[in-house]
């Protein structure tokens, strides 16, 4: 069973159901629907009395203190955990375009994990944190 996360509609959605207005709240349930099951830009949300449908992650917040309690817990364990980065390196396209950052670091158990992002807004500020522990960034210019 997937984690219900608590969240409230920022958008009006009346078009999809009567009462889906901008503050509605209601619960995740996973991925149910046709456009969750094939995209992660969208969650099903049971909206309690009113509808169940996909809606765009961007449309909601996630009121859930909790859930946005762990976030902030797992958010400082993976900043310490890039402290331990090695083998850094940013690869670029033949014109300097961001392709991939990749880099092993040390998980909780000392275990050496490979990790690579493709997501320029993420490896920009994972980018920053190697930046202010002077962990050595190699550029790699790929064909």
């Amino acid at each position: 069973m997937e984690e219900q996360i608590k969240v409230k509609l920022l958008v009006d959605l009346t078009r999809y159901a009567d009462g889906l207005v901008a503050g509605s709240q209601g619960y995740t349930i996973g991925s149910k629907g046709m456009w969750s099951r094939a995209s992660d830009n969208f969650v099903t949300v049971c909206f309690p009395k009113i509808a169940t449908l996909d809606v765009l992650w961007k449309s909601l917040e996630i009121i859930d203190e909790e859930y946005l309690k762990r976030a902030e817990e797992s958010d400082k364990k993976w900043k310490e955990q890039l402290k331990t980065a090695r083998c850094v390196e940013l690869h670029t396209g033949p014109r300097g375009g961001f392709r991939s950052l990749q880099f092993e670091y040390l998980s909780s158990n000392k275990i050496i994990n490979h990790y690579s992002n493709g997501i320029k807004s993420e490896a920009d500020g994972i980018m920053e944190i190697f930046k202010a522990n002077n962990i050595k960034i190699r550029k790699v210019v790929d064909n």
